[in-house]
């Protein structure tokens, strides 16, 4: 019998700097020839497929002219990948400064290898302000923005475009070829040390001896078809490609979702009509349909707050801690975590209180000190005026225990709220609420560090991670910009948005929240009955389900495996995370065993210690949520950011795999 060595997995021992033992595990599968041999498929052209490009060419000697091609594949073309695709709307921002965002790595950022290929996002635009631009519209806003503004996700995708010129250009110069293909990669047959088997949805086949999936954000499900009765659903996904244009004017709309992606489909079914927002608030265009917006808070997330360089004080979550909770067996987040993490959050509190209201404290406070440490803070925990108290639920829940007579009681009340929201994220002094969104972004390294440790439990991953801190941080520090607030407020005041608050399905058609006691004049009481339903979120990260696309095939070839967590009860099943499953220290993608994609399917065994990887493919960023936390997030300069440690670490595991693999006199050339 013939052994098939086109889709073997591989078990090494965790060292590293071993040579790897070898087990084979044999999953025949029909592998096209190929037609082109590659030294690395790059799949996905984003930020971090653009990244880790970037950090195989400035590892790469001067002269690369014997280095094997690079290939990378994007199927939407322009530049950037889908989410900052050129071509879409002016009206759809990104959700951080333009101070905030780069793809390539500063001094800050503690590599082994070189850094400042190419500029930072605002380096760029103040290029561009000054030696012009193709598109008219990324010139005229490089030359009126500032550093503090948000820029259209368009034009960061220019940016992302250049971004890989420039990256291809240093390939160039030093002999490395790179190709760029406008296609999507179907499949990946992995065959060992030799190479992988790639096939694209064009047709072309390639080999290669290592792939990266770069893949970002999953695919949505589309809209099914529409209801006979009953409002239709338009289940979460992109904003971009909801069918928006089959909303008709005037017709009722139920936006499910108070995060970004709702925000965005606010701009599209309001501005993006034609409506104008001015001086005096929204000017309707009367194509704008009626908006109810329901949360699960009651309230859309809170304002974004720019703050550039502010810090507040940590005493909880310190890198001693959290180095301590890292090393242990296991970790309960309600029980370990969650009570360091709101302990940083009210220092951060009352931190401000004491520096903003001291007056207010009585005589207790009169000789504590600022910045606040956490011996001093029960005296101001005490002193502190009950307008003043620290309460978690409240500030994640600020509807919770109120109701309102009619309609228009909530409206007001909801109206008062972004007021509120807005002087707080908008107020140079940093209040006390805007010192939260602040601690919340302090704390996101420890928490990373922690979900990437392993050692929570599957039941405390699902229970505190994806259903309470997920939530509860982004509704405080990852809103929209203060400009989309101040939108939403015009809104409201134009009577296009109203709040229906906490709401679910009455089983005749209609959605009913139980914050409005009765019917006043002219509104719509408790109920409303919407045409269209909009799940205005991204659904949570599933490699393993139907929005998986190549990863979900992956699993379900057995080529990889979904990401387990232990039970916390003794013999339980281990969870799915969500993710596709990697070794954390280098990127390398743990196999699965035969052609399962049930999450509790075979995983590979290897006997004495070894680890079932695959010594060339590689994985980063958003399908690793779950191993990692807060993948979709991107580089900020001057950070040390963990994005550039993670992009430059596979590069470097890839570099190190084709040295030890390099091309044999037999394989096919390009």
């Amino acid at each position: 019998m013939t052994e098939d060595r086109r889709n073997r997995h591989f078990c090494f021992p965790p060292p590293a700097g071993k040579a790897p033992q070898i087990v084979m595990t044999v999953m025949p599968h029909s592998t096209p020839e190929a037609s082109g041999d590659t030294g690395l498929v790059i799949v996905g052209g984003g930020p971090r497929g653009i990244s880790v490009l970037d950090r195989v060419v400035t590892r790469t000697p001067a002269d690369a002219t014997s280095f094997p091609p690079i290939v990378l594949v994007e199927p939407v073309p322009g530049g950037g990948g889908k989410v900052w695709r050129p071509d879409q709307p002016a009206g759809l921002l990104m959700n951080t400064m333009n101070a905030d965002n780069t793809v390539f790595p500063d001094g800050s950022v503690r590599l082994d290898s070189p850094v400042g290929t190419g500029p930072t996002f605002l380096e760029w635009l103040r290029h561009i302000a000054v030696e012009g631009h193709h598109d008219t519209a990324v010139r005229d806003f490089a030359r009126n923005s500032t550093d503090r503004d948000y820029a259209p996700r368009r034009v960061y995708g220019f940016y992302l475009a250049d971004a890989l010129a420039t990256v291809r250009a240093e390939a160039d110069r030093k002999g490395l070829r790179v190709e760029v293909l406008t296609d999507s990669v179907q499949r990946v047959v992995p065959a060992g040390p030799d190479g992988h088997g790639v096939e694209l949805a064009s047709g072309r086949r390639l080999t290669t001896r290592a792939v990266v999936l770069a893949t970002g954000h999953l695919d949505a499900p589309g809209p099914g078809p529409r209801p006979a009765a009953g409002p239709r659903l338009l289940p979460g996904g992109h904003p971009g490609d909801y069918p928006l244009e089959e909303i008709a004017p005037g017709s009722e709309v139920l936006l499910r979702g108070g995060g970004l992606n709702a925000y965005d489909v606010l701009e599209l079914l309001t501005a993006g009509r034609g409506g104008r927002f001015g001086e005096r608030g929204y000017e309707p265009s009367g194509r704008e349909p009626r908006i109810w917006i329901t949360t699960r808070r009651g309230v859309p997330y809170r304002s974004r707050v720019d703050t550039l360089g502010v810090r507040v004080p940590v005493a909880h979550l310190t890198p001693e801690r959290v180095a301590e909770l890292a090393a242990r067996e296991r970790l309960d987040f309600r029980r370990d975590v969650l009570p360091l993490y709101l302990a940083d959050l009210e220092l951060a509190w009352y931190d401000r209180v004491l520096a903003l209201h001291r007056a207010e404290l009585g005589p207790d406070a009169a000789d504590v000190p600022v910045p606040l440490t956490a011996e001093r803070l029960p005296e101001i925990r005490r002193a502190a005026p009950e307008r003043w108290r620290f309460d978690p639920e409240a500030v994640a829940s600020p509807l919770r225990g109120r109701r309102f007579p009619d309609s228009a009681a909530l409206q007001e009340w909801f109206a008062a709220h972004l007021d509120a929201d807005l002087a707080a994220a908008t107020d140079p002094a940093l209040p006390p609420a805007a010192a939260l969104a602040v601690a919340a972004r302090q704390a996101r390294p420890a928490l990373i560090r922690l979900v990437t440790a392993g050692r929570l439990t599957g039941e405390s991953y699902r229970r505190d991670i994806l259903g309470h801190l997920n939530g509860f941080a982004n509704f405080l520090s990852a809103g929209p910009p203060a400009r989309r607030v101040r939108e939403l407020r015009a809104l409201v005041a134009a009577g296009v948005v109203r709040l229906l608050g906490p709401a679910g399905p009455d089983g005749h058609g209609g959605w009913r929240a139980d914050l409005v006691d009765g019917r006043g004049e002219g509104d719509e009481g408790p109920t409303v009955r919407p045409d269209t339903v909009i799940d205005a979120w991204m659904p949570p990260v599933d490699v393993a389900g139907p929005g998986g696309g190549l990863v979900r095939r992956l699993i379900a070839d057995g080529v990889a495996r979904p990401h387990l967590l232990p039970s916390e009860r003794p013999g339980g099943t281990p969870l799915p995370t969500g993710a596709l499953d990697v070794r954390t220290r280098d990127g390398r993608v743990y196999a699965g065993t035969g052609a399962s994609s049930a999450p509790d399917g075979p995983q590979a065994e290897c006997p004495g210690g070894l680890e079932p990887v695959h010594p060339a493919l590689f994985a980063v960023g958003v399908p690793l949520e779950g191993v990692r936390w807060t993948t979709a997030i991107g580089a900020r300069p001057g950070t040390d950011a963990a994005f550039f440690h993670e992009t430059d670490r596979v590069a470097a595991e890839v570099l190190a795999h084709l040295a030890a693999h390099p091309r044999t006199a037999q394989e096919p050339t390009p």
